[in-house]
């Protein structure tokens, strides 16, 4: 008798040990930024697509299991390089925003499961390289940023539907030239700086020659005024020749508020103003 009473207790206390292993293990995290559905293979319908668990802490049976996905926006980052519509390479670093729609990470998960990613990339790279490839080389560094962008864009958001993702935005963060044409462009700006420089230069030389003959009529405020502009134009043409920013300096300190200090036909128009890198980098 106390052998089998013994046994009784013992049996008793499996049991109750085996009921707190499972009690403790059957509680799972959904982290924050993440959405999340139970697989229950024992079940006859394994995944609910419509039972989505937010961030928390949940009860399930150490059978069942808690999938989860990232919801939060990301961004994946293209270093591109697509021809353009006369087989000039043109390289391109593109960003695409995007976001797993919290309410369909279930379906999401039975129509692409983790390869969710390869499909973005396989679709961003296709948007990138077809829109690229409707314009030449100067009509993409020309064109505005917003329009291109707006292009990618459009296909984007038709091939994210119905995959159950959200697009976010396209930005197009560089525009990288052959070298061959990038030394060209460099070359023009380099010409366009010594321009500027020989032209102070010349205004320089006609206000000292205005202060000489001012000076011979006895003038002295115009001297005085004329040798001021003349020093004034020299510090002006040695900054340019020390540090070409200066002129953009100059520029925004003429520009009244309205349109582009660049004028029209700056690389991505009116309202933006962008850098022009050479392929080099």
């Amino acid at each position: 008798m106390e052998n089998k009473q013994m046994m009784k207790y013992i049996g008793i206390g499996a049991g109750v040990l085996i009921a707190l292993i499972i009690f403790f293990n059957s509680w799972v995290d959904v982290e924050p930024g993440e959405h999340g559905f139970v697989f229950e293979p024992y079940s006859s319908v394994s995944i609910n697509e419509d039972k989505v668990y937010d961030e928390g802490t949940y009860f399930i049976l150490p059978w069942n299991k808690m999938i989860t996905y990232e919801t939060v926006n990301k961004s994946k980052q293209y270093n591109s390089q697509v021809m353009d519509i006369n087989g000039t390479d043109v390289m391109l670093e593109v960003a695409v925003n995007f976001n797993i729609e919290p309410a369909n990470v279930a379906k999401l998960h039975k129509k692409h499961r983790e390869n969710y990613t390869i499909f973005i990339d396989d679709k961003a790279k296709g948007a990138i390289k077809d829109v690229i490839g409707r314009y030449t080389y100067e009509q993409v560094y020309s064109s505005k940023r917003e329009a291109l962008e707006g292009e990618i864009e459009d296909i984007l958001i038709n091939d994210f539907n119905g995959n159950f993702l959200n697009l976010n935005y396209v930005e197009i963060s560089d525009v990288n030239l052959p070298a061959n044409i990038a030394k060209q462009i460099e070359e023009k700006e380099t010409q366009k700086q010594r321009n500027l420089t020989a032209k102070e230069k010349q205004k320089e030389e006609e206000y000292l020659a205005n202060a000489k003959i001012e000076k011979a009529r006895g003038d002295s405020a115009l001297i005085v005024s004329a040798k001021f502009k003349a020093e004034a134009i020299q510090l002006e043409a040695e900054q340019i020749s020390r540090n070409p920013q200066y002129i953009e300096l100059k520029k925004w300190e003429k520009w009244d508020g309205i349109g582009s200090p660049y004028g029209s036909n700056n690389v991505f128009g009116d309202r933006a103003i962008s850098i022009l890198k050479g392929g080099g980098n």
